[in-house]
């Protein structure tokens, strides 16, 4: 996972070499952003999958700022992070809505089906006005669980492939000191 990593994502130089990442070089020199170690890796993906489950504001890039923001505070795998938030992308946004409007509404005890009805006959500002609550509601749960549930995929996927190489590796010595005999 870790050369898969390092061979699909940037290096440093190439991301330097852009003119727009230019003014960011001082940030970007810190090896903790870049290091491949569990820790880093498995939360920045948990981290970036909570971010992906916040709502998407067109205007504002407020992904890309949280995970800059973020992951240079927790000191945190910046591809890792930045990948994992597009998990939220303009074709997974209206179910990603629609799940957490869903999830905010049965937590608020509202019944989802006449709640949608009754705010689909009001114009759009007084209609935005009743969903924000059940949609900021259930983003935040969704982004708990998802961030819970991606630290506990990404530590058993890590954990899985330390055993497998140390399994190969054990296998190759066995095979290495039978043939000595």
């Amino acid at each position: 996972m870790q050369r898969w990593l390092k061979r699909n994502t940037p290096d440093r130089d190439s991301l330097e070499q852009r003119w727009y990442l230019r003014p960011f070089t001082a940030i970007m020199q810190r090896a903790q952003c870049w290091s491949f170690h569990r820790a880093s890796v498995t939360r920045a993906f948990s981290l970036g999958l909570f971010i992906a489950f916040i709502p998407p504001a067109p205007p504002l890039p407020l992904h890309l700022l949280l995970c800059a923001v973020f992951g240079i505070m927790l000191r945190l795998n910046m591809p890792v992070l930045f990948a994992t938030t597009f998990v939220s992308n303009p074709v997974t946004w209206f179910p990603q809505l629609l799940a957490a409007v869903w999830v905010g509404a049965k937590l608020m005890g509202l019944d989802f089906v006449p709640f949608v009805r009754q705010v689909e006959h009001q114009p759009m500002g007084d209609a935005m006005h009743h969903l924000w609550s059940p949609l900021l509601l259930g983003s935040l749960v969704l982004g708990c669980v998802a961030a819970a549930l991606g630290y506990a995929l990404a530590q058993g996927l890590w954990r899985a492939r330390v055993i497998y190489h140390l399994r190969r590796r054990r296998a190759r010595l066995t095979r290495a000191q039978a043939s000595v005999r």
